[in-house]
C-alpha cells in the first residue's frame, strides 16, 4: 500500500488505537476498529471535499444530487416523495431540501393537476441552468478525488463497496 510523504488526518486515532491494542493485546481488534473509523473517517473527508465546489452558492451535495435527479427525471420534475426514494432519505429531509432548493430559486412547488393534494418539485429556468453549467464541474472534481487510483483501483474500491453495502443492506 502507498502512502504519502506527509501524515494524514487519521493518524492520530491510529496511534491511540495502537496502544489500546497494546494494552489489550489483541491486534484483530485494532484492525476491525482502525478499518470502520478509516472508512467513516475518508466518508467525512470525502463529504467534505465533495460540498466544495458548491460552498459559494449556499449549496451542498445532497442538493446538488437532488437537482440532477429532477434534472434526469421526465419534464424536469418529481414528487418529493419520489425524490427520497432516489435520494435514500427520510420525507421528511427531502422536504427540507427542496424548501432549501425552492428558496435558491432553482426549484418550484407546483400542484399535481390530478391531485390537488399532491405537488411536483419542477426546476425552474435557473435550476436547468445551474445544473448544465455545473455537470462538468462536478465531473472535474470527481475525477480529481480518484485521480491517484489506476483504473483497476477504481473498479476494485467500486466492488469492495458495492459489497460492503449489500451486506450492510
Amino acid at each position: 500500500m502507498e502512502t504519502p510523504d506527509k501524515p494524514s488526518s487519521f493518524q492520530s486515532f491510529e496511534q491511540a488505537m495502537q496502544g489500546l491494542s497494546r494494552r489489550l493485546a489483541s491486534r484483530a481488534a485494532l484492525r476491525e476498529s482502525v478499518i470502520v473509523r478509516l472508512f467513516q473517517h475518508v466518508a467525512q473527508r470525502l463529504n467534505d471535499f465533495m460540498d466544495e465546489p458548491f460552498r459559494e452558492y449556499g449549496l451542498n451535495t445532497t442538493q446538488w444530487t437532488s437537482l440532477v435527479v429532477i434534472y434526469a427525471s421526465p419534464e424536469r420534475r418529481l414528487r418529493p416523495s419520489e425524490l427520497s426514494v432516489f435520494m435514500n432519505s427520510s420525507r421528511t429531509n427531502s422536504t427540507r431540501v427542496a424548501r432549501q432548493l425552492q428558496k435558491h430559486g432553482l426549484v418550484d412547488r407546483q400542484a399535481d393537476a390530478n391531485d390537488g393534494r399532491q405537488w411536483f418539485l419542477q426546476l425552474t429556468r435557473k435550476g436547468i441552468d445551474f445544473v448544465e453549467a455545473f455537470l462538468p464541474v462536478r465531473r472535474d472534481h470527481v475525477r480529481e478525488a480518484l485521480e491517484d487510483f489506476s483504473a483497476e483501483e477504481v473498479n476494485e474500491l467500486e466492488r469492495l463497496l458495492r459489497k460492503l453495502l449489500y451486506k450492510l443492506d
